[in-house]
């Protein structure tokens, strides 16, 4: 009986019990940080290096919420990578830019994100831009970003590469798919903006780093990596630079 109430919340498989989280969100399977994270959760991070944290956390709340009031999908759809915002149909796509219009986000937006889609024509929120961006104008300074956000997040317990992941678990919270128990770390979330001056904020941090990869499960990420591979491949083009596998993979 005792078994029968610890393990009364997991779905039993034959032999084998699946804790209620990863019930939900499908199989956790080995992803890199570095080959497929960090291009997915670019434009998160180029949001908040322009507009700061909490503006930029407010902007790309907006954003994803205009997505999903644009999205005729039936499921709870997080748009927290840029190949889940990519996977728009083009009339979904058109009224995604009419919200951003309607609320004055569309501009902010395009700003931050414009060395991505200056240097990597080929992105995926390429649609944001009625003229393209050209690479050739500025190119030093749009490449001098890139480099130093990128850079910047192979550390994966930095607290700006942190507040990345954060934000991508709030889109999760907030678009109803990621629900925690009371008296988990994750349930502290507010916590984390003291990363990493409170042990508690360690904590929800660890907690965050663990639940990222939520959002590359079968039900909210397709394997096929396009974007990341392109990422990678056009960014030796682009430019010739290595930083090296990180611990924190």
């Amino acid at each position: 009986m005792k078994k029968k109430k610890i393990l009364q919340n997991h779905k039993r498989y034959g032999k084998v019990f699946i804790p209620p989280f990863q019930h939900m969100l499908g199989p956790l399977s080995e992803i890199s940080w570095i080959k497929t994270m960090m291009p997915e959760l670019l434009w998160i991070a180029l949001i908040q290096d322009y507009h700061g944290l909490h503006e930029g956390v407010a902007l790309i709340t907006r954003f994803t919420r205009s997505a999903r009031k644009c999205s005729s999908s039936k499921k709870k759809n997080i748009f927290a990578t840029i190949t889940s915002l990519g996977e728009l149909t083009k009339d979904e796509m058109l009224c995604l830019q009419g919200e951003l219009i309607a609320r004055g986000d569309l501009f902010e937006i395009q700003k931050a994100l414009f060395p991505l889609i200056a240097l990597y024509p080929e992105c995926p929120l390429d649609f944001l831009y009625s003229i393209k961006p050209s690479s050739s104008v500025e190119k030093k300074e749009h490449l001098e970003r890139m480099k130093n956000v990128v850079g910047g997040m192979y550390n994966k317990i930095s607290r700006d590469t942190m507040m990345v992941q954060a934000t991508a678990i709030w889109l999760a919270f907030d678009s109803g798919v990621l629900k925690v128990f009371e008296g988990l770390a994750l349930a502290k979330f507010p916590e984390i903006e003291r990363y990493p001056h409170t042990e508690l904020s360690e904590k929800v941090a660890a907690s965050i780093r663990s639940s990222i990869y939520m959002l590359f499960t079968e039900h909210h990420y397709q394997d096929s990596e396009n974007w990341p591979k392109y990422f990678w491949n056009h960014g030796i083009g682009v430019d010739k630079c290595y930083f090296g596998e990180s611990s924190n993979d």
